[in-house]
């Protein structure tokens, strides 16, 4: 059995003792339905924000909105301009036949190693950030300015999401909390410390998985992310587990990665 075996198995009897002892009800309207909300609305706000921050035309070109546009622009115009930056920040986007995008048309470049070359110091650690970001039949610097406008919106949809779900959970919550305290209910109680089980191991394997989606994304086969993908799938349990997690099939990812995604 390997490391994230020992790790997956003890997650789980640890998470379970926890449903156990505290019941469904609390598990599920306590601190964690508020991970599950601030998840949930993280999700809500990444679908919806860019139906009105951008849309691409018939002819693939893609055409920014004013309100993508109010923060673009200054955004754009701080980051550096100079000969050495610009080459990489100005240069059209290409998407290669192999699948790897590319700073020119012409170029043999990848867009990970222009980045790495082209920006001193932190160049070859921001390569598979900026490449993330990266969308072909523009350039980097609008790629930039669009991510960032983009995380402005989802930040102040997911607060105000958060805020009303919240709210919502405290009403229904009071109330199944009394219903439970009730003595003629210790039937139902013993039921919601199973459900309590259910839901904590649940939990555990959202936030596994949740994980596991985040690093594979930026995993292009030998960086920073293909060194945690690699110990995720140490063991006989945690490979076949982190392999099945449903957040790689709406990336279009498969586990292991080799190569450039």
């Amino acid at each position: 059995m390997g490391t994230m075996d020992f790790v997956l198995i003890g997650g789980i009897v640890l998470f379970g003792i926890i449903g156990l002892w505290k019941g469904g009800a609390k598990i599920f309207f306590g601190l964690f339905m508020l991970l599950i909300i601030m998840v949930g609305a993280a999700f809500i706000s990444a679908s919806v924000t860019p139906l009105f921050l951008s849309k691409t035309n018939a002819d693939g070109s893609i055409e920014y909105t004013s309100a993508a546009q109010a923060i673009m622009t200054p955004v754009g115009e701080a980051l550096p301009s100079n000969e050495m930056f610009s080459a990489v920040l100005d240069t059209d986007i290409v998407l290669g036949e192999d699948g790897v995008l590319y700073v020119g048309e012409d170029s043999d470049i990848p867009l990970n190693g222009a980045v790495s070359e082209n920006i001193p110091v932190v160049g070859p650690y921001l390569a598979s950030f900026l490449e993330a970001t990266a969308v072909p039949g523009t350039t980097l610097r609008n790629s930039i300015s669009y991510t960032v406008a983009r995380f402005a919106f989802e930040i102040v949809i997911w607060v105000i999401l958060v805020i009303i779900l919240a709210i919502i959970r405290n009403i229904i919550r009071k109330k199944i909390f009394r219903w439970l305290d009730d003595k003629s209910h210790s039937a139902m109680s013993k039921i919601d410390r199973v459900i309590g089980l259910a839901v904590s191991i649940a939990i555990f394997v959202a936030i596994l998985w949740g994980f596991g989606g985040i690093v594979a994304r930026f995993d292009n086969g030998s960086n920073w992310a293909n060194t945690i993908d690699n110990m995720f799938l140490e063991g006989k349990l945690a490979k076949p587990f982190m392999c099945a997690n449903p957040l790689l099939k709406l990336l279009g990812l498969t586990l292991p990665v080799s190569g450039n995604v």
